[in-house]
């Protein structure tokens, strides 16, 4: 058994029967009074281990007799970790068998699983099946991510003829979620034309709902443009007064920074807003504290004690601390933080069980690229990348670039070559071949005209890596 996170759950129940193969296979109407009650039991604060272990086995006598509530209800547990000690291989056989039954939010759970590759291997293919299984019973939450990766193309290649349907049904159905969804797609233009006008009106309808997910993202887009500090300003307050913690977290970024009425206007905003990002739970003001620390903004600067700050919160289970450690251990800053590779590589040991298998995998390839010197070394670290596959992201992408730009650089040449865009020597360095194939690529990216800005930009090259 683990202890209880600060996670909520609603049991959700199909009603519907799908088709597998030619037969169509019934599922329950309604989940069994016993495994309602161990649910319950499960999310009950004041549950001791006994009534724990007599809620799992429960759902596991119901699970092995058949019961594809039980199935799905154990498989999610069991995956996640939430309450119950996390079981991969169980989870994924006990949310198979209720996916092949029918059971929509067990097609749903495991074609995320699948579609992002966190606790398995990622499969596209797999994903998309279930997603469509789900989303074919109507199910909200499967509509609003087939959708929303349709119209992205992060995870699942890109089909905007499919995916805006997906969203848009979802939205008529009043599902919240999904207006955000293609709100933010609007705001970025990604995959679709960039209109932040029917975002915001999006943003709004989410927010007459409760939902100011899509007011962050707006006020956030706001404030960095450097467009309105007022409106901006205003507009993330709402979004914080509506419960999303992240834009408490936005607010004091733009303080520190001056983006808040510049100068000491902005700055003197600092304390009030993280101190709202603190009652909110925000794990991220942690690290804009010690940032604040390690450049001296309205403090003394002081790197021992930036990183003292970053192992104290890490040690209480704050996971971007953990993170930011790690990374200003692996890179240094350049003025009061030397490179600690070695101490980086123990952080990682020390607070691994902070991180997904994939945030471990991927900040270990970052150190080894730190420590990359010659093309040799660097042809060992793109091979790493290149087997695995499911790591790629944006963020990925720009940790490797601030480990090492010449391993950066190596594995874009790789791939650009492999492209066909780039017939140069792939060693690592950002020739005049590989900007003009790097900008022949960037065009083919979401907001092609940051490539006119400056194709070297991190985001840019995160993006290239990831594609």
């Amino acid at each position: 058994m683990t202890g209880k996170k600060g996670v909520s759950a609603t049991l959700l129940w199909v009603t519907t029967a799908i088709f597998i193969g030619s037969a169509p296979v019934p599922v329950s109407a309604a989940p069994s009074q016993a495994v309602v009650q161990a649910d319950k039991t499960l999310w009950t604060d004041t549950a001791t281990e006994t009534d724990l272990e007599q809620a799992r086995q429960a759902l596991e006598t119901a699970a092995a007799q058949g019961d594809v509530d039980a199935q799905q209800v154990l498989g999610v547990h069991l995956l996640n970790g939430w309450v119950l000690e996390k079981d991969v291989p169980q989870a994924i056989a006990l949310l198979d068998q209720a996916a092949q039954s029918g059971v929509a939010t067990a097609q749903l759970e495991l074609g995320q699983a699948y579609l992002w590759g966190t606790e398995i291997p990622a499969d596209a293919a797999k994903a998309q099946d279930l997603l469509n299984a789900a989303a074919a019973q109507n199910n909200p939450d499967a509509m609003r991510v087939l959708g929303e990766q349709l119209i992205g193309g992060w995870a699942l290649p890109r089909d905007v003829g499919r995916g805006r349907p997906l969203l848009e049904a979802a939205i008529a159905g009043g599902d919240d979620k999904a207006m955000v969804a293609l709100g933010k797609l609007l705001l970025y233009g990604q995959g679709v034309a960039q209109d932040h006008a029917e975002a915001m009106n999006l943003f709004e309808a989410a927010a007459a709902k409760g939902n100011g997910s899509g007011l962050a993202a707006y006020g956030d887009m706001l404030m960095w443009g450097q467009r309105s500090p007022k409106t901006a300003e205003a507009v993330l307050n709402r979004a914080g007064e509506l419960g999303v913690g992240e834009a408490w977290v936005t607010l004091a970024h733009g303080a520190m920074y001056g983006y808040l009425g510049g100068g000491r206007v902005s700055r003197a905003k600092f304390d009030g807003y993280a101190e709202k990002a603190r009652q909110a739970g925000e794990e991220d003001i942690v690290v804009l504290e010690a940032t604040r620390n390690m450049w001296g903004i309205n403090m003394r600067a002081s790197g021992p004690e930036t990183i003292a700050r970053l192992r104290t919160a890490a040690d209480a289970e704050n996971a971007a601390a953990a993170k930011f450690l790690i990374e200003l251990l692996r890179d240094g800053n350049g003025l009061n933080l030397l490179r600690r590779r070695a101490d980086a590589r123990a952080a990682l040991e020390t607070y691994a069980d902070l991180l997904t298998l994939n945030e471990r995998a991927q900040f270990a390839l970052t150190i080894d690229a730190a420590t990359a010197v010659g093309p040799a070394a660097f042809a060992a670290v793109a091979d790493a990348y290149f087997a695995r596959p499911e790591l790629k992201s944006r963020w990925f992408g720009t940790q490797i670039l601030k480990a090492n730009e010449n391993v950066a650089y190596f594995i874009l040449q790789k791939q650009l070559k492999d492209d066909g865009l780039y017939g140069g020597r792939v060693n690592g360095y950002a020739t005049r071949l590989t900007l003009r194939a790097a900008y022949r690529a960037c065009l083919e990216l979401d907001r092609p005209e940051r490539c006119r800005d400056n194709v070297m930009r991190p985001d840019v090259i995160g993006d290239l890596l990831a594609r």
